[in-house]
C-alpha cells in the first residue's frame, strides 16, 4: 500500500535536494516510485499548483538570495539554478513576480515568495491525506437523492453503504441531473442531539420538478463554504465513513475552532467527482458553510 503522506515528503524533499539542477517530472516521479499522472494529480489537488509549476517557483524563490545578497552575474544565477537561457530565467521571474530580476536587486521591492511546503500541515489518517482547507462561495443550487434517518452512532457505516447503492443503482433514475459522475453526500445534523441524522446520496439537478418517487430534492441556499480535500490511493468505493468522520473532527478543532469563521448552518455535504478516480486513486472534498465570527460568538 503505498503512504500518501510519505510520497508527498520525499517529492518535496528531493526536489529540495535538487534545486539547482534541472528538474523534470520524469525524475521526480522516479524518485518517489509513482506514476507522473497520479503524482501530479495528488500534488495539485492538495496544493492548487502542479509539480513544475511549484519547483519553478521554489527555484525563482531561492535564486533570491544570490540576487540580492551577492554581484553575481545574472547568467550564473539562472545556470545555478537549472535554468538553460538567462532569458528564460528572466522571462520565468517577471512572470512569477510581476517585476525583472534586475528591478528587484536595485529598488527595494517587496515580493511574495514560495517556500518550502511544510509536511507538518499534512494530516493523514489511514491512506488518505489532506493539507490545507480553500474556501469556495456557491450560489443556491439544488439536488436530489436518497433520503435517509440514520441513528447517529450507525451513521458513518450506513452512510457509506447508502451512498454505493444510490450511485450504482438509483442515480440514473433522475432525468434532469447537471453531471450524473459528480456526487453528492449531504448531511442534515440539525438531529444530532436526538441521536440521529439524514443522510442523502444524491446528484444536482437543474431544478426541483418531476423527480422520480422515492426521491428528496433539497434547495441548497447561496453559502460561503471551508473546504477540505482528501486525497489518497484508494477507491471512492473504499472511502470508511468512521474515517472521513475523524478527520473532521479533527480539522474542525484544528482549523474552524481556530479561525475567524464558525458553522452557519446545520448541513454539510461531501463532493467525488469520480471521473476524477480510479481503482487506486480518490478525491473528496467536504463542503462546510461558514460565517464571519461574531459579537455573538465572543460574549
Amino acid at each position: 500500500m503505498i503512504n500518501s503522506k510519505e510520497m508527498i515528503e520525499d517529492c518535496v524533499n528531493y526536489i529540495e535536494r535538487n534545486i539547482n539542477r534541472k528538474l523534470t517530472l520524469d525524475d521526480i516521479s522516479q524518485e518517489v516510485g509513482l506514476s507522473k499522472y497520479y503524482m501530479h494529480r495528488m500534488f495539485k489537488a492538495l496544493t492548487g499548483e502542479s509539480i513544475i509549476e511549484y519547483v519553478q517557483a521554489r527555484k525563482l524563490s531561492a535564486s533570491i538570495n544570490e540576487l540580492v545578497n551577492s554581484k553575481m552575474r545574472m547568467i550564473d544565477i539562472a545556470m545555478d539554478y537549472g535554468f538553460d537561457h538567462e532569458q528564460s530565467y528572466i522571462r520565468a521571474f517577471r512572470k512569477k513576480f510581476g517585476y525583472t530580476p534586475l528591478k528587484v536587486r536595485s529598488d527595494q521591492i517587496s515580493i511574495e515568495i514560495t517556500e518550502k511546503i511544510n509536511t507538518n500541515d499534512i494530516l493523514a489518517v489511514n491512506n488518505s491525506i489532506t493539507y490545507k482547507p480553500f474556501y469556495v462561495f456557491k450560489q443556491k443550487f439544488y439536488i436530489a437523492g436518497s433520503k435517509y434517518k440514520i441513528l447517529s452512532r450507525s451513521g458513518d457505516n450506513m452512510a457509506n453503504l447508502y451512498g454505493r447503492e444510490f450511485f450504482y443503482n438509483d442515480r440514473h433514475k433522475i432525468a434532469n441531473s447537471v453531471n450524473s459522475k459528480v456526487y453528492f453526500g449531504y448531511t442534515d445534523w440539525s438531529g444530532y442531539e436526538d441521536g440521529y441524522i439524514h443522510y442523502i446520496p444524491s446528484v444536482q439537478v437543474s431544478d426541483l420538478k418531476d423527480l422520480p418517487n422515492g426521491i428528496t430534492g433539497i434547495s441548497i441556499p447561496a453559502h460561503k463554504y471551508v473546504v477540505f480535500r482528501f486525497v489518497g490511493f484508494f477507491r471512492p468505493d473504499d472511502i470508511k465513513g468512521r474515517q472521513v468522520g475523524r478527520l473532521l473532527v479533527h480539522l474542525y478543532r484544528k482549523w474552524i475552532i481556530n479561525s475567524d469563521f464558525r458553522s452557519a448552518d446545520t448541513f454539510r455535504f461531501e463532493y467525488i467527482d469520480t471521473s476524477l478516480a480510479g481503482d487506486n486513486y480518490c478525491e473528496l472534498d467536504i463542503y462546510q458553510p461558514i460565517r464571519e465570527v461574531d459579537k455573538r460568538d465572543t460574549c
